[in-house]
């Protein structure tokens, strides 16, 4: 698995879980090929959620942002994952891409979507079976 200074992807086999753990500010390249990379993974382990811990990523380039949106976002829809839980940054810049990027694509998303604090929590989320509550959540979207 990809496990550099940026990302690491760490499949849960079991749960059928991928956590994608980013840190630091990354360099574009290194951020478009981790999500490609990501969803390779996804597709051949069959994960059906992706926990994205953000939480000491800092600010997602422009050109990132749009290039997620426009490239990676409709080939993650083909993958049907159904849940996505986001590990909330402590990087105010980061916050807000990932706040635009998600109202961007909230019309068109397929898969349950949770924000947390902790990554403790948002694994715990994930691994819930469909449906389930979590008192852990800081707010949901659909």
């Amino acid at each position: 698995m990809k496990s550099d200074a940026y990302l690491q992807l760490d499949p849960d086999r079991l749960h059928h879980l991928l956590v994608l753990h980013w840190q630091d500010f990354v360099p574009s390249e290194v951020y478009r090929e981790g999500l490609l990379e990501a969803m390779q993974v996804s597709k051949r382990e069959q994960m059906q959620t992706w926990v994205m811990d953000m939480k000491h990523m800092k600010v997602i380039r422009l050109a990132d942002q749009e290039w997620t949106l426009a490239t990676w976002f409709p080939q993650f829809q083909l993958l049907n994952v159904k849940r996505l839980a986001i590990v909330v940054s402590e990087d105010i810049f980061n916050q807000m891409a990932v706040s635009s990027m998600m109202a961007t694509l909230r019309p068109k998303l397929t898969a349950e979507v949770e924000y947390f604090q902790e990554l403790s929590s948002a694994l715990r989320w994930a691994r819930e079976s469909a449906g389930g509550v979590s008192d852990f959540r800081l707010f949901s979207v659909k």
